[in-house]
């Protein structure tokens, strides 16, 4: 048996965490008085990574190797659940993407991270603005044919598709992904008010990176974001980087969609963990600034972003005033619950073992130590 003495994240009491064979087993009141004891949390649980130290999910030769390296990186960040998530391609690169995300999975340490696979595109608007950094050559109406092709090559860990509403075949599309248990987020579109309501009366569930994906001119009315921060229905992801949404942009949007609506998510692509300079990404020139802004100067957007989700934890606090329990448990409770993962997200008996020990320093969440049920 382990035992971990904390201050527990979420109303400051301290604690005694107990764990057996990679389980929380009891939480109790801490009798111990102990000096510079660090706070203690579910760990962070991230919904959207593209890549990670060099390392993108869509190169034709990902190995196991380059997984286990991204898995352990996340570890020192606090997250020990992620989605690998796969861009807009051809649809021979993506089957050799799913196919290689599918096999590093046989390894248990990889397995244990990543629950399955997020598709953002390739059935998003084809229109300026709208598609960002995804290759408009390989943008295309929903299939359902070439779907199952690519869930079959992911050996059916495809839990999470993002997608543009008022494209043609959408809300069949949507609600075929309902009745096989697929999330469905809405990104990268420009749907009108009525095309967000009918994909969400068809089983949409969710926002990707709300705020962003959209052109950097919209009209005042119409435009895709009203709809999704009415729609109680809806939750939405947020990357809080510092770059990609305004802080009051954030503190808006948390109050359309309240905490329990609420997801952060970094978006991080192969950049992260890379010092500044000028890459080549998805066939682009790119830049990384010293500030970790990762700038797309053909298509005057972000290409991703590259920093760390503890980064947004931090963010959220600032910018919103909001709790350290709420800022965590956008990062955790929330996307796991999103995927219905009732094993992890939270700190309670017979939940998986995956914790952070951490403290604030200067406003920044600093991981001390990730702990996770497979060690």
């Amino acid at each position: 048996m382990k035992r971990i003495e904390a201050i527990l994240y979420s109303d400051n009491s301290r604690v005694t965490v107990e764990i057996e064979n990679g389980i929380i087993s009891r939480v109790t009141p801490s009798k111990k008085e102990l000096s510079d004891v660090p706070y203690i949390a579910q760990a962070l649980f991230d919904n959207q990574v593209n890549g990670y130290v060099g390392i993108e999910f869509s190169k034709p030769d990902l190995s196991t190797e380059d997984m286990l390296k991204v898995v352990r990186e996340h570890k020192r960040n606090g997250v020990v659940s992620f989605i690998p998530t796969v861009i807009t391609a051809s649809h021979d690169s993506l089957l050799r993407s799913f196919s290689n995300l599918a096999a590093s999975l046989e390894n248990p340490e990889v397995a244990y991270s990543v629950p399955g696979f997020h598709l953002e595109g390739p059935y998003i608007s084809p229109v300026k603005g709208f598609y960002g950094a995804h290759r408009l050559e390989d943008v295309r109406k929903p299939d359902w044919d070439e779907f199952q092709r690519l869930n079959e090559a992911a050996r059916g860990k495809i839990i999470q598709i993002t997608l543009a509403p008022e494209i043609e075949g959408a809300v069949d599309f949507i609600k075929k992904c309902v009745n096989n248990n697929i999330v469905v987020a809405l990104g990268h579109h420009n749907g009108s008010a009525e095309d967000i309501e009918r994909a969400v009366d068809a089983g949409a569930k969710t926002v990707t990176h709300l705020g962003n994906g959209m052109a950097n001119s919209i009209n005042r009315f119409e435009n895709p974001l009203w709809m999704q921060l009415a729609d109680d229905r809806l939750m939405a992801s947020l990357i809080l980087d510092g770059f990609h949404l305004r802080p009051e942009m954030v503190k808006v949007f948390l109050r359309a969609k309240g905490v329990e609506r609420t997801i952060l998510t970094s978006d991080m692509t192969m950049l992260a963990g890379m010092p500044p300079g000028n890459y080549v990404w998805d066939g682009n020139d790119v830049e990384l600034t010293e500030e970790g802004i990762i700038m797309f100067p053909k298509a005057n957007c972000f290409a991703g972003a590259s920093l760390p989700l503890k980064v947004g934890v931090s963010n959220m606090m600032k910018f919103t005033g909001c709790s350290l329990s709420e800022s965590i448990d956008m990062a955790s409770k929330n996307p796991a619950g999103l995927y219905g993962l009732n094993d992890r997200g939270v700190i309670k008996p017979g939940k998986r073992a995956d914790l952070i020990l951490f403290k604030f320093d200067d406003g920044k969440m600093n991981i001390i130590s990730t702990i996770t049920g497979i060690e």
